[in-house]
């Protein structure tokens, strides 16, 4: 498994290098194939096809889950919304469906998918990774409002919350997810997932994402205070910059990405929030608020992180 870890790593590497160049399907058929290659790997580990199995039902979920949004040539047929769901492949809502809604419809199938994508990487670092990639793909794929890819803003969220069910440790998957949250109007989870991401390891974008939270959130106090944890650290990693004139920025393997994890003795001592440790319900629809940034990778500069806040 270290091996296959290590391909699919390289794999999630070559498609964000993919991404940050515009290609974004072909970026998002290398994250498929780092999962893909992550589920089978456990398979032959474990002597099993399960992983296998969940990846395959999860990109069905996700992709079935399309015909209960507004305007999906299903619901506007005459054949109504359970014969929609009798029609699909994924289990859920096969009893009941009479009483479901395309809104219900819609969360139940994402959170399925988010289950079963979790499932497929097992406990891999490396899964996780490539998930939370897919999951920044998808938000660039939102603010470029690709018609071909409905929804990608709560996909995103459903790639998110499936990193974190894999490795919970994921303080970039957990900033990323909390940045999604706020731009979705949903500030108080925002807070909660940020202050946890925060908890694992503290980072200057983080604390600035934070401020801009707490005061969306009407608590100027806290703002100031994560304010200025922000320009303390950024003033410390310039130091750092100028004493080492190293001032590139480097992919983490999923080993060394592990080890760097771990809260600091400052930082809010928190519980992962509930809507990323379990299944959660994401996002659907946009009620966006200025879109918040994070550092990104060199091949992702040219492709994320907006103005006005920093990835």
């Amino acid at each position: 498994m270290e091996q296959i870890a290590q391909q699919a790593d390289r794999q999630t590497r070559h498609g964000l290098d993919l991404a940050g160049r515009g290609a974004c399907f072909a970026a998002r058929a290398e994250f498929i194939a780092s999962l893909r290659l992550i589920a089978e790997g456990l398979d032959t580990e474990q002597t099993t096809n399960a992983h296998s199995r969940a990846l395959i039902a999860a990109t069905v979920a996700i992709k079935e889950a399309e015909d209960f949004l507004p305007g999906a040539p299903q619901l506007e047929s005459d054949r109504g919304l359970p014969a929609v769901i009798a029609g699909h492949i994924t289990p859920m809502l096969k009893s009941g469906a009479d009483k479901a809604t395309p809104m219900t419809a819609l969360r139940s199938y994402f959170t399925f998918a988010q289950e079963q994508f979790a499932a497929a990487a097992g406990r891999e670092v490396a899964g996780s990774m490539a998930l939370r990639a897919l999951g920044k793909l998808h938000e660039a794929l939102a603010e470029k409002k690709v018609a071909a890819e409905p929804a990608a803003q709560s996909k995103a969220m459903v790639f998110y919350q499936a990193a974190l069910l894999v490795y919970p440790a994921n303080y970039m998957a957990a900033n990323d997810l909390g940045v999604l949250l706020a731009r979705c109007g949903n500030a108080a989870e925002a807070r909660a997932i940020l202050e946890y991401s925060i908890s694992l390891s503290p980072q200057s974008t983080t604390w600035r994402n934070l401020m801009v939270v707490y005061r969306q959130l009407g608590q100027p106090a806290l703002a100031d205070h994560a304010g200025r944890w922000a320009v303390a650290m950024e003033q410390a990693q310039a130091a750092r910059r100028k004493t080492s004139g190293n001032q590139t920025i480097r992919w983490l393997d999923p080993q060394t990405f592990a080890d760097t994890t771990g809260s600091a003795p400052s930082s809010p001592s928190v519980a992962m929030p509930r809507s990323a440790a379990t299944t959660g319900q994401p996002a659907v629809g946009n009620n966006a608020t200025p879109p918040i940034a994070r550092r990104p990778t060199m091949a992702e500069r040219s492709q994320w992180g907006p103005p006005p806040y920093q990835r």
